[in-house]
């Protein structure tokens, strides 16, 4: 049996890895019309790159970078510090506000300001 701490971090890591994936592939959906949900990480990259949607294939290496980062967490039981948790929501919010229609960047600030310090 491993270490309870260990343990605890980890599936606290996973428990967040999967949050933050499914709020930026429920964007993804809701926003450009794309099915990801129910696609793996590899699949819905690799017909990303067919897309006629320049801004979200603009945002390619980033999603990238980001989705394979939670995978493995999720499915490798990679561990993640605090600092590297708020790297992930960093990298979903920059990517939320890049792509979002320009009277929607507004409410995504407010909601963001809204949230309590860390």
């Amino acid at each position: 049996m491993g270490d309870p701490c260990f343990l605890a971090l980890a599936a606290s890591a996973r428990e967040f890895s999967t949050t933050v994936s499914d709020i930026v592939r429920s964007y993804i959906e809701q926003r450009f019309d794309v099915t990801v949900t129910r696609r793996t990480t590899e699949e819905f990259l690799r017909d990303l790159l067919e897309t006629s949607n320049v801004a979200l294939a603009r945002q390619r290496s980033l999603l990238e970078a980001f989705l394979q980062q939670c995978d493995f967490v999720k499915f490798a039981a990679m561990s993640l510090s605090t600092p590297d948790m708020e790297s992930l929501r960093q990298s979903a919010r920059a990517f939320v506000l890049a792509t979002a229609k320009p009277e929607e960047v507004s409410a995504v600030q407010e909601a963001h300001d809204a949230l309590p310090a860390a």
